[in-house]
């Protein structure tokens, strides 16, 4: 019994001892700083109506995203960030942290970010949506810093990630932009040239114009004959009424003529040529027209669709200014000394144990 006695208080009083020792006297305070925050994503209502499209956003939830964060916060990139603005390596190897809690002078990257780990506490609650992040620092201002430092940096990180999915998202659109517009005009100076090489605005327009002034001389060449015909019935062919009449049918006659030829021209230069060789030109600036405007209309649908998908870092609870240390839990950290002490010498004394048996003493 003796021997027990003598192995329990060796196993378990000795490690129990030493922790109370170290948590009651020698244990350097440390303030914690909490923070909640989460990564959302603004949405619309789907729908395919104007009105649906230019509705107001809404929040919506971004699990995944909040993952990525986590990731951030927890990564190498950080620390070194961290170190940089901060100086993490300089303020907890101060030597006014005790021995066991303090981090090694000039620690490599590996070191310190293991260790950056031991100084914040990183959780998931409401299903992964929401990071609750604690900071310790033997400095309440530092441990507010730094999870300050934590949130911009991350929201950082939420920018970027936003920016470059509406980059990636309006690129293509844009391209299309930049192609429908060279398109138009590519499409107007064809278009131009053919006006100023044809000195015609619109041959289409203005053969119209033309057959209704044929039409007109026609009609007015019909009756000055008539009125020619009736006055040769009863006039000599040199009295000056005939004459004039007679002068009036050859001037309608000739500029009849003039105008027919400018409707059907010579060698294919009239302006049923001019027709022929307008109307593509003029379809294909209407088509680069119709494309231009669906490419701006497709380039405002991926913009509102970029705006659904922009990220954003919400900060429920701000990180606080510590008033009381709660790390180490001083009470808790000796009495898992003490069970894990027993345990131990519980297990190594069924072990011994079952080894007498096995062996036979």
């Amino acid at each position: 019994m003796k021997a027990v006695l003598k192995s329990i208080s060796v196993i378990v009083g000795l490690p129990t001892l030493v922790a109370l020792l170290y948590f009651g006297f020698l244990a350097t305070d440390l303030f914690v700083a909490e923070s909640r925050f989460s990564v959302r994503e603004s949405s619309s209502e789907a729908g395919s109506s104007l009105t649906s499209i230019l509705a107001a956003p809404v929040i919506s939830g971004g699990n995944q995203n909040s993952i990525i964060v986590a990731d951030y916060i927890r990564s190498h990139e950080i620390v070194s960030q961290l170190n940089e603005r901060l100086d993490l390596a300089g303020h907890y190897s101060d030597k006014k942290i005790d021995f066991f809690a303090r981090l090694k002078s000039s620690p490599t990257k590996e070191e310190l970010h293991e260790y950056y780990l031991r100084r914040i506490e990183l959780t998931e609650d409401s299903g992964g949506d929401i990071l609750v992040l604690k900071t310790m620092s033997p400095d309440r201002h530092f441990a507010k810093l730094l999870a300050d430092s934590i949130i911009e940096l991350s929201e950082q990180l939420v920018n970027e990630m936003s920016t470059r999915i509406e980059e990636d998202s309006l690129r293509s659109a844009r391209a299309e932009v930049e192609l429908a517009l060279q398109k138009v005009k590519d499409s107007n100076l064809e278009l131009s040239g053919f006006r100023a090489e044809n000195t015609s605005i619109n041959p289409a327009e203005e053969t119209s114009a033309l057959l209704g002034i044929v039409s007109g001389m026609e009609s007015n060449l019909a009756s000055a004959k008539a009125a020619l015909a009736e006055k040769r019935a009863f006039m000599k062919e040199s009295s000056a009424a005939v004459k004039s009449l007679k002068n009036k049918v050859n001037a309608l006659n000739k500029q009849l003529q003039l105008e027919k030829s400018r409707l059907v021209g010579k060698d294919g230069t009239g302006m049923n040529q001019l027709i022929t060789e307008f109307q593509p030109l003029a379809l294909n600036q209407q088509l680069a027209q119709q494309h231009y405007t669906s490419a701006l209309t497709s380039l405002e649908l991926a913009r509102v669709e970029a705006q659904r998908k922009k990220l954003y870092l919400i900060t429920f609870v701000k990180p606080g200014l510590p008033e009381q240390a709660l790390e180490p839990r001083r009470i808790m950290g000796v009495f898992a000394v003490f069970v894990y002490s027993f345990l131990g010498f519980g297990v190594g004394a069924l072990f011994w144990s079952a080894l007498r048996d096995h062996v036979g003493f």
